[in-house]
């Protein structure tokens, strides 16, 4: 019974061992490093086949590119990549309304910023830095 047990417990690790590996496979898809992209598409059932070449093209020259750099080098139009900022909260029930009076000072104050790198530069210039946590 006991080489039994220690054979299951043997075979569990070796399969959990193996399944995270095969997971990081090239060959298996994309690669967590990667994250997820715009794939090229196929242009052979594609309408506007010239259209689809184009933007298939684009997307190869902005593949290391995230957020609003991509937007910006795929020649997005300004609405698509306008960033709308998360709307203030009601204080009345929280529990820590000084923080949560501070959060809706400062979303006021960086309401007018277009990209959500700007939101977060002046919402973390807004707010004081966390404190550690005292125990």
């Amino acid at each position: 019974m006991k080489t039994f047990l220690s054979l299951l417990t043997v075979a569990i690790t070796a399969a959990a061992v193996v399944v995270p590996a095969a997971a990081q496979n090239p060959a298996a898809g994309v690669r967590p490093a990667e994250g997820i992209r715009a794939k090229p598409m196929d242009c052979a059932k594609a309408k506007d086949r010239a259209r689809c070449e184009a933007l298939n093209k684009q997307i190869e020259a902005c593949r290391d590119k995230t957020d609003d750099a991509w937007r910006e080098c795929m020649h997005l139009p300004p609405s698509a990549a306008r960033f709308t900022p998360p709307k203030p909260r009601d204080c009345t029930k929280a529990r820590n309304k000084e923080r949560c009076e501070a959060h809706t000072r400062a979303l006021k104050a960086c309401e007018g910023m277009a990209t959500r790198e700007a939101h977060r530069k002046c919402m973390a210039e807004q707010l004081p830095a966390p404190a550690a946590n005292k125990r």
